[in-house]
């Protein structure tokens, strides 16, 4: 999950909220133009008291949380949105298949007189931010898989060995010292290109137990008799969903391209490319 800080600034909002500014406006509008400033010095005066009050109103403080938690959620639907216009072929038909799975769901669980308002609002929810999941998962998976199509394992050890004779194998201290460098480039990339596979295999698992779990809920959202059920089911997912969210952001900072460049050896490359090459065959 998300670990910012999602508090709202209640004595920002009190301020910009449009009620406050429409007030405030046009008591000094009507001042300046009566030129009575008696009634600027009373707007000023309440402006005041509310700025000190208002923030700590209860009320107040549950109107500003739900209008920003709409807004957190506005944003991450548009997002949700331009990661599924971005997935192509099974991926894409999967997530739209859930999408329908979701929305059957949501209509059998309104159904279901055992499921009061409230517990139906907070679970539906829950089903929802599997959905978003499911298309981000996917969404990351693709990305990686579009990487490792580009990369060759066997070309990349190739590599690392190489460089790694160099090191053993010459005396000079500054092509010792670019060997060295190349190396543990080298090495990094070799350990991303397994971390990524790694995520990979573990993101499609998630991606299969979210499609399941919600086809099971499919079937047993008319029949349920306990809320606690369904409750149980999705807050289980979520769980081996919030394991799997901190790799795709490890993931992602990887594809983002962290590497060092992998330097120059010397203007002498592929002579030094074959005395590696015969270090080896040693």
């Amino acid at each position: 999950m998300d670990e910012r800080d999602d508090t709202p600034n209640f004595l920002k909002s009190a301020f910009l909220n449009v009620y406050n500014l429409s007030l405030l406006g046009g008591a000094g509008l009507t001042a300046l133009v009566t030129q009575d400033w008696l009634i600027g010095v009373g707007a000023l005066a309440l402006e005041a008291l509310w700025l000190v009050v208002g923030p700590d109103l209860k009320p107040f403080q549950r109107a500003v949380k739900e209008t920003a938690r709409q807004e957190r959620e506005k944003l991450e639907q548009a997002r949700v949105e331009k990661l599924l216009s971005e997935l192509t072929g099974r991926d894409f038909q999967r997530a739209k298949a859930l999408d329908e799975l979701k929305r059957e769901i949501e209509r059998d669980i309104a159904n279901n007189p055992t499921f009061s308002a409230l517990l139906l609002r907070t679970e539906l929810e829950k089903l929802g931010q599997l959905y978003q999941s499911f298309v981000k998962l996917a969404a990351a998976c693709l990305k990686s898989e579009e990487y490792l199509s580009t990369v060759s394992d066997k070309e990349l050890t190739k590599q690392l060995e190489a460089q790694q004779a160099l090191e053993r194998n010459h005396t000079d201290a500054a092509l010792v010292e670019l060997a060295k460098k190349n190396s543990q480039v080298l090495q990094k990339r070799v350990d991303a290109v397994r971390d990524i596979r790694m995520f990979l295999q573990r993101a499609r698992g998630q991606m299969n137990l979210i499609e399941n779990s919600v086809r099971l809920l499919r079937d047993q959202a008319l029949t349920m008799t306990s809320p606690n059920q369904l409750t149980e089911q999705l807050d289980g997912l979520l769980s081996s969903v919030d394991a799997v969210s901190q790799s795709v952001k490890d993931t992602d900072a990887i594809l983002s391209g962290r590497f060092d460049a992998v330097v120059p050896v010397s203007s002498g490359d592929e002579h030094q490319q074959g005395l590696a090459d015969r270090d080896r065959v040693r």
